[in-house]
């Protein structure tokens, strides 16, 4: 697969539903019921896939639950929901958490769409799948929490799932493009949290797996990370850094997301080579509204890529610099990609400076 996970950023109790979405979120119980038939689609852990190819009708949240974040569960597909942990007063704190998805390693699951809710005070939340087999998988036991910087935090070998900054994030893929998983596969659950509160606050994550059947995901979304780590503005002033990436290989990208913290104003993104070099594409106004996607997927040849301008405010009352906790600044811009030609694209792209 192209994108490992890298980045000191971007992405356990199990509840899925068999047949309708709940109006209420439920505890954290494996509710899977399997029917036996042995025909590794994901039947085996009683999910059933959405034979329509289209774009997945998204449970959502609901305005009360039994236990916070309340995140309604899919008709077709899944929830995983992690253990979490109470964050105390004044505490800025990073965790990874192992969960493992339902089935064992014969029920494979085609996902077409994510949605995810988090509890309040958090800062991000990034969920990545590890590789099975890898060194990872070995170093990673279900249950296990431990604090970290990233995903990172069992090893390196993983792939995307979804990630956010807000309390409730959705996406979709384009039709025909979607994501891989299988039975029993283990997934890190990497929360950041800042309690700015006088009191405790319990840290929890849902995430939904929207599931659709084999044929309707013909090709694997990846992602790929392009890093400026060469930020650095001084209290009570602004800063402004320029950045470009482009990629080894052909690509079709649909989807454009920026990451800084609370100090990141405007954040331009141009083309960078081709035939609309310089051309603005958008500029996300806060940190707060991160994504653009494209109203179709757009082809973008080797040697072009996207260039990024990181803009900062600088009233922290100290010194920004590019870090992991919620005091730094971070200027990254991802990228949601898939290949043109092949089922996965081929290698890892991204840029670290």
């Amino acid at each position: 697969m192209a994108q490992r996970e890298r980045s000191v950023l971007h992405i356990f109790v199990l509840a899925f539903a068999l047949a309708a979405s709940v109006a209420a979120c439920g505890g954290g119980d494996d509710d899977s019921s399997g029917d036996g038939d042995g025909d590794g689609d994901g039947a085996d852990a009683g999910i059933i896939g959405d034979p329509n190819c289209g774009t997945p009708e998204l449970a959502g949240m609901t305005e009360t639950c039994d236990e916070e974040p309340c995140l309604a569960v899919p008709e077709f597909g899944f929830q995983i929901r992690d253990e979490g942990t109470t964050i105390q007063s004044a505490e800025d704190v990073e965790y990874c958490e192992v969960v493992v998805l339902p089935g064992d390693p014969s029920d494979t699951y085609y996902i077409n769409g994510f949605d995810s809710a988090m509890s309040r005070g958090s800062h991000h939340l990034i969920v990545a799948a590890v590789i099975p087999g890898s060194e990872t998988d070995a170093n990673a036991t279900p249950g296990d929490r431990t604090t970290c910087v990233g995903p990172g935090g069992f090893g390196g070998d993983l792939l995307d799932v979804t990630g956010q900054q807000l309390p409730y994030h959705a996406e979709t893929f384009p039709e025909g493009v979607g994501r891989v998983y299988h039975g029993g596969q283990k997934l890190i659950f990497n929360y950041h949290y800042l309690n700015a509160t006088d009191g405790p606050l319990e840290a929890r994550a849902a995430v939904n797996f929207y599931a659709a059947e084999e044929s309707c995901v013909e090709k694997i979304s990846e992602s790929a990370g392009f890093y400026n780590f060469a930020i650095g503005v001084n209290n009570g002033e602004t800063g402004s850094f320029t950045e470009s990436c482009t990629y080894s290989q052909d690509v079709m990208v649909y989807k454009l997301s920026r990451h800084t913290h609370q100090w990141g104003t405007d954040f331009p993104v141009y083309f960078e080579g081709g035939a609309h070099d310089g051309e603005l594409i958008y500029t996300s106004p806060s940190y707060e509204d991160p994504d653009y996607s494209f109203e179709e997927p757009i082809l973008v040849k080797a040697g072009e890529g996207f260039r990024w301008t990181c803009n900062y405010d600088n009233d922290s009352g100290h010194y920004l610099m590019f870090g992991t906790e919620a005091t730094d600044e971070m200027c990254i811009l991802f990228s949601t990609i898939y290949s043109p030609t092949a089922k996965e694209v081929p290698g890892e792209e991204g840029c670290p400076f």
